[in-house]
């Protein structure tokens, strides 16, 4: 989707954190955020904005739903050697 100027966006922050914000312009294939209630402004790529909040909470679910998956891969159900020698 193509944001203008001024149009009302919403972003994660740190994947967990959803930010409102507004279209400063457009760089190259980056768009430059003002956060609405920040001073400052980021660059972002167009794919990490999102045009609701509710987006925004559906792609947070999504990544943390993920990123447990992949917690759950290291999961090991033998025994750790090393249990023995530091006395668990």
């Amino acid at each position: 989707m193509m944001y203008n100027k001024d149009d009302v966006i919403y972003i994660l922050e740190n994947n967990t954190t959803i930010r409102k914000g507004k279209i400063a312009r457009k760089q190259g294939d980056n768009y430059i955020i003002q956060l609405i209630g920040s001073c400052g402004a980021l660059t972002m790529p167009e794919d990490q904005l999102f045009e609701s909040e509710e987006a925004a909470e559906k792609s947070r679910q999504q990544i943390k739903l993920n990123s447990a998956n992949v917690q759950n891969d290291f999961i090991s159900v033998k025994p750790d050697p090393f249990d023995n020698w530091i006395g668990r």
